[in-house]
């Protein structure tokens, strides 16, 4: 059975209601694909949006490099002003998921990591 990223980042979307937005990112930056909870409004333009996700490819690529030392990583979070934002990495891609600060901190970032193992070991991810 195939799992779509379209359906990772629909599941993602529902997990809790303060997500806001999850997409997957390739390695180059680029969005392959994403959900938005309802009518969110961006806090960010498309261009810098661009920027955005080029720098968490960035960001992701450079701490999978300390794997070997300091073990596996699972997520990263980042908490700003106006909202909270984690990146995955998902094989050779970015999972991107941006969050109200309303949003369990110590909760949702391992409920999306337990569906992105289950999705891994279930499913090929494409």
């Amino acid at each position: 059975m195939q799992f779509s990223f379209k359906q990772l980042c629909k599941k993602i979307i529902d997990v809790d209601h303060n997500i806001r937005f999850a997409g997957v990112i390739n390695s180059n930056g680029r969005l392959i694909t994403g959900a938005v909870r309802g009518n969110v409004q961006f806090y960010v333009d498309e261009r810098n949006r661009e920027m955005l996700f080029m720098e968490a490819a960035l960001r992701t690529k450079m701490l999978l490099e300390f794997d070997s030392s300091l073990g596996l990583m699972n997520f990263s979070i980042y908490h700003r002003k106006n909202v909270i934002t984690m990146e995955f990495p998902v094989g050779n891609e970015t999972l991107y998921v941006s969050a109200e600060r309303d949003f369990d901190l110590n909760k949702i970032p391992f409920k999306i990591l337990e569906i992105l193992r289950h999705v891994n070991i279930l499913y090929n991810v494409i």
